[in-house]
């Protein structure tokens, strides 16, 4: 199951998401090219409408969208922060 939050960026890196986070398997990171043709260049994780660019996250201005991000897929059972749904 993929759910697509729309919300500000997320922490993809984060401990509690990292495992759970989905990455565009048409993407080459950081190698400056659309490699999946859709519009988007490096949008491994997503996209950030708002800075229009690749950077999901941009720091603690973006803590909301990583809080949805942990509530919904956040991984259980590793005695750390959250378990998502």
């Amino acid at each position: 199951v993929y759910v697509g939050i729309i919300d500000e960026g997320y922490m993809y890196t984060h401990e509690d998401l990292a495992a759970n986070a989905a990455k565009n398997p048409g993407e080459v990171a950081g190698n400056g090219v659309d490699d999946d043709g859709n519009g988007y260049v490096d949008d491994v994780y997503g996209w950030d409408f708002a800075g229009n660019n690749a950077s999901v996250f941009d720091g603690v201005g973006d803590d909301h969208g990583a809080h949805v991000a942990g509530t919904i897929g956040g991984v259980g059972g590793n005695s750390r922060g959250v378990a998502g749904m």
